[in-house]
């Protein structure tokens, strides 16, 4: 493949992903012919279509409905490749109704309450659907304003100096302001939210990549790289951490546990972040914290995470979760509170399984446990928790990070649980969007 162009690469490996998928491509019957019920599923992202692609082949008479106003359809492990110069923004969009599965419905509409005893929806414009099942596929929403003095605004404004991977416009200023970095040094901050985070490695991605393209541009010494977290380890499972922890020291970027941003000050670019530590009195577990002031020349922050109002209106959250997370049980992805009713991808209520790799587990689970309800059987199939990602940690590199609800899962051994790899780099930029779009989306990956 030498000298082939990086658009060209990309579609190659485009036309193999289609060409190794084409088999199986028809919808077929078999043992639920016999499932007629009315499945709706809200949210027409990764998860939804996925499912929806999935119930359509599965169970071919049941009436499959996606409700989701969105036109556009994102690939977003895409969003951290154009932060780093490898994609355009026009690699990651798509027109969402090129991906609806043939059979399935679609209302461009969103869901504005939900009506769990009656099975009932109430949709934006005031209309009403009414379902057998419903699968919450919505994702999360993002408030980048609970920090203080942040706004969306600011992430996507081109002429200001923070940026976020998680929209389209913040991957594209990532890219400029790391190419700005590179060439001039300064302080770059990055930081992590405590609270749960889909994609929660995105941010640490960023750093170390910002590190790696100060390094080559020759002007290691200019920049000061500057890693803050919320939470109080690198990386939930240890072995990760452990390994997070060791590129951290070799490249000398400064990581600082247990600090949460809580403020911004853009007219001196100085962000404030909660110092908090644990500590026990008197048999009660308490928090010390001070607040802390950092100057930065670029801040990178992923926004807080919460699911939507509307389900907590529903009662459908765990009691006393502020963050609106969907209450399901982790193996099933049944709702806690209603059999009739599932979740699945960024929406459920747990810490893991808030990846595309985690989704790619989930759907088929779902769909067999979907079933096992409307035959009147208990849930059959167990999600385990699987989370999996190329984390890149400089050009040409990469680890391949998996585990589950146990810790460490790999499933290849070539990959190596913490080996920084070329191999683990070709999965990230040419393996997986073509898994996704050409796979995943059709229920074939």
């Amino acid at each position: 493949m030498k000298g082939l162009q990086r658009r060209d690469a990309l579609k190659l490996m485009g036309a193999a992903g289609l060409a190794a998928s084409m088999s199986g491509c028809s919808v077929t019957g078999g043992e639920n012919d016999d499932i007629n019920s009315k499945i709706v599923i809200m949210g027409a992202g990764l998860s939804g279509i996925a499912l929806a692609a999935k119930l359509r082949r599965d169970t071919p008479n049941a009436k499959v409905i996606l409700v989701d106003k969105d036109e556009k359809f994102y690939y977003q492990p895409g969003f951290t490749l154009i932060a780093v110069g490898i994609y355009e923004a026009s690699d990651v969009v798509y027109e969402k109704a090129d991906y609806i599965p043939q059979g399935a419905e679609w209302i461009r509409k969103n869901v504005s309450e939900i009506k769990p005893e009656a099975n009932l929806l109430v949709l934006d414009d005031g209309s009403e659907l009414g379902y057998d099942y419903l699968i919450v596929a919505s994702g999360v929403e993002y408030d980048f304003e609970a920090v203080k003095g942040l706004s969306l605004e600011d992430i996507n404004d081109t002429s200001g100096n923070i940026s976020s991977v998680y929209t389209l416009q913040g991957a594209v200023k990532s890219n400029e302001l790391m190419k700005k970095f590179s060439q001039n040094g300064g302080a770059a901050v990055f930081c992590d939210q405590k609270t749960p985070m889909k994609c929660s490695g995105a941010n640490k991605k960023v750093t170390c990549m910002s590190e790696d393209r100060l390094r080559l541009a020759g002007n290691r010494d200019k920049g000061s790289v500057n890693l803050y977290v919320g939470g109080g380890k690198l990386f939930g499972d240890p072995t990760y951490a452990a390994a997070m922890t060791q590129i951290m020291i070799k490249r000398k970027i400064k990581f600082n546990l247990r600090h949460q941003i809580v403020a911004v000050d853009k007219s001196s670019s100085t962000a404030t972040f909660e110092f908090w530590t644990a500590y026990r009195q008197n048999g009660e577990d308490k928090i010390a914290s001070e607040l802390i002031d950092v100057k930065y020349d670029w801040l990178h922050l992923p926004p807080k995470q919460k699911g939507s109002e509307i389900l907590a209106r529903a009662g459908l959250t765990k009691e006393g979760d502020k963050l609106n997370f969907l209450a399901v049980d982790k193996y099933s992805l049944q709702s806690t509170k209603f059999k009739n009713i599932f979740g699945i991808g960024d929406i459920c209520g747990f810490a893991a399984g808030k990846t595309g790799a985690s989704v790619r587990k989930m759907y088929p689970i779902l769909a067999k446990n979907l079933a096992d309800t409307i035959k009147g059987r208990e849930p059959s199939e167990k999600f385990t928790g699987y989370t999996a990602c190329p984390f890149i940690t400089k050009y040409g590199k990469a680890i391949m990070v998996e585990f589950d609800w146990e810790g460490t899962a790999p499933t290849l051994e070539c990959f190596g649980a913490t080996r920084e790899s070329y191999m683990s780099w070709l999965v990230k930029i040419y393996g997986f969007k073509p898994m996704v779009m050409n796979g995943m989306l059709k229920a074939l990956a």
